[in-house]
């Protein structure tokens, strides 16, 4: 009897464990924030506002927007660059990263959402990660700003390996988002198939834009 005794314990902690197991079916090292240059920031700014684990600086973003960013003393406003940064388990929940943002007189949850990180995250996520009361939200403090990310989806193709989170727009269409990310019209099958039922031009909400740049592998 103790041999079956043993497999039944066995079992039981098999269970167990698969019950526990994050939700997060995999992890790669980075992604991509496909960020809005506001009216007036910098590089600077930018990078302040994304800081992360990777420790990046104005040179690192110019690293990743050649074509776009010349140099790091100039960024032209209202376009989109990329921005990396690390893609984990959050609260083995979700894919992504929490920033931290120090808060600034007459911040709200949705300024700091919608404009300050320029919708890559949303007014309900900032509320679940902090406890600050949305009508007295101090001058002065620090906000949890988490932001999802993908690893991709080796189903679909296994050519891309870094993956931009893209907020949606008022006026986006599939074509033109694949063209914002250097994409041509042979890719917006391939951008759908990333995207599940999502609708491109519903002109909010994050999706996820492959790019070719570096090889960051997902671990399975």
């Amino acid at each position: 009897m103790k041999p079956k005794f043993g497999c039944f314990v066995f079992f039981l902690v098999s269970i167990f464990c698969a019950v526990a197991e994050s939700k997060c079916s995999k992890e790669c090292g980075r992604a991509l924030a496909s960020y809005l240059v506001p009216g007036g920031s910098d590089l600077t700014y930018i990078t302040t506002l994304l800081q992360s684990s990777l420790n990046i600086d104005p040179d690192t973003i110019v690293s990743y927007n050649k074509e776009k960013i010349p140099n790091k003393d100039s960024v032209q406003q209202n376009i989109t660059i990329n921005v990396p940064f690390p893609c984990q388990c959050v609260q083995d929940s979700f894919l992504g990263y929490v920033f931290n943002y120090s808060l600034q007189s007459k911040d709200t949850y949705d300024t700091v959402a919608q404009q300050r990180y320029a919708n890559l995250t949303t007014t309900d996520m900032l509320m679940k990660f902090n406890t600050y009361d949305p009508n007295r939200i101090p001058d002065v403090g620090t906000m949890s700003i988490p932001v999802n990310c993908s690893c991709g989806n080796s189903a679909v193709s296994k050519e891309f390996g870094l993956f931009a989170t893209y907020p949606l727009r008022p006026g986006d269409t599939l074509e033109l988002v694949a063209a914002e990310a250097g994409l041509n019209s042979s890719y917006t099958t391939l951008l759908q198939s990333y995207n599940p039922g999502v609708n491109f031009s519903q002109g909010s909400g994050v999706v996820y834009i492959p790019g070719k740049g570096d090889n960051f592998v997902c671990v399975l």
